[in-house]
Formats: C-alpha cells, sequence, structure tokens
C-alpha cells in the first residue's frame, strides 16, 4: 500500500521552527541537480525533504534518495511559480530504512546505474538489509549502500487483479463461444427441417 503526501509550492515563512529545518527545505520546489555527474547524478524538481532522504520528481519517474550519499545540490531553476500547478504523489517515512518497509511487494530500482544498479521486487526489509527477489534469485542489499530507490513496476495485488479479470474475460469469451454455437446449431437445425418439409410438399 502506498502512503502518499501531495505536494504543493507554498512560499517559506520565517518562524522559530523554521531554524530546525533542513537547509534543503528551502529549495522545495525547484529544480536541482544532485551530484555532479555519474550514473549517481539526478535532475528535477525537488519535492520534499524527509529526516535522512529527500523526494526528487524526474522526467520518468519520482526518486528517494539518501541524503548520506548526496555529494553537491545545484539549483537551477528556482521560478517555482511554473511549477504552481503540479500536484504530484509520493511517499513519507520517518526514515530511509523506514521507507523500505512502505516498499515491499513492489517493484523497485536500486541506485541510479553502474554495477550497482539493481532492479526486483521487495520480498522483505529489515534495519540493516534489503531482500530483493531478482530473477527468481533472493539478493540481500546493504541499506546503507543504497544510494537511490524508484518505483518502476505494478504490486503483487495488482499483478492478481490483472490475472483475475483476464480470466473472467476468457470465460465470457468462452461463453460466447459456446452460445453462438448452440445458437447456430439449433437455428440451423430447425432450418433444414422447415426446409425439408416444404420440398417434399410441394414434390406431392
Amino acid at each position: 500500500m502506498y502512503y502518499y503526501h501531495h505536494y504543493q509550492p507554498q512560499t517559506q515563512t520565517t518562524n522559530t521552527q523554521n531554524s530546525n529545518q533542513s537547509p534543503l527545505t528551502s529549495l522545495v520546489g525547484t529544480e536541482v541537480k544532485i551530484n555532479r555527474g555519474g550514473p549517481e547524478s539526478v535532475t528535477g524538481v525537488l519535492l520534499s525533504v524527509q529526516s535522512d532522504f529527500i523526494v526528487v520528481k524526474t522526467k520518468d519517474s519520482i526518486v528517494y534518495i539518501s541524503t548520506s550519499h548526496i555529494k553537491s545540490i545545484s539549483e537551477i531553476d528556482s521560478n517555482k511559480s511554473n511549477r504552481s500547478g503540479m500536484s504530484v504523489k509520493f511517499i513519507t517515512a520517518n526514515s530511509f530504512t523506514a521507507l523500505f518497509q512502505k516498499l515491499n511487494h513492489h517493484f523497485v530500482q536500486i541506485n541510479r546505474g553502474g554495477p550497482e544498479k539493481i532492479e526486483g521486487f521487495v520480498a522483505d526489509s529489515t534495519q540493516d538489509y534489503l531482500l530483493l527477489l531478482v530473477n527468481k534469485e533472493l539478493v540481500r542489499v546493504p541499506i546503507s549502500h543504497i544510494k537511490t530507490v524508484n518505483v518502476i513496476g505494478k504490486t503483487s495485488n495488482n499483478k492478481n487483479n490483472n490475472k483475475s479479470s483476464s480470466s473472467g474475460n476468457k470465460s465470457k469469451s468462452n461463453g460466447n463461444k459456446s452460445g453462438n454455437k448452440s445458437g447456430n446449431k439449433s437455428g440451423n437445425k430447425s432450418g433444414n427441417k422447415s426446409g425439408s418439409k416444404s420440398g417434399n410438399k410441394s414434390r406431392r
């Protein structure tokens, strides 16, 4: 199950509580570039700043980035008015570890590229490890080594629903076939009978 938070760009206000917030909070709603280059570089709109991870909307996905692996953040476009009408759903959690608990039974991509990139089905997660099902093989990934994660597929519930709906469609189509066959048979029989009878009468 997803736990969504809806992002709506807002202007930041100054008060006593903001002194305890992360300096990155002021960048929420702006387009940023995380890390300067390489496979772990991410460019997109900063949606949220959590306790130890941030949420960035790229062109094709929502990416959750562990702050412990962030080397730099560059502000590309600070004009928040361009995104004033944008409403995006994303998952919130108390920590990066807790995020994976909410990603149970989802298909995800771990890390953006390179040899550390891995895609699989989240079977389970603990405080230290993420258990992924990758091509029928269980792989344990230390959460401390995970830099980014994003959802790439449907949940297992959605797959089951799709299977049940497809089976229902098959049964319906089979019903239509049997109905058409029986209807055609009865129609042909009655037609043949009436035709043969009228033909015999005319001959007499």
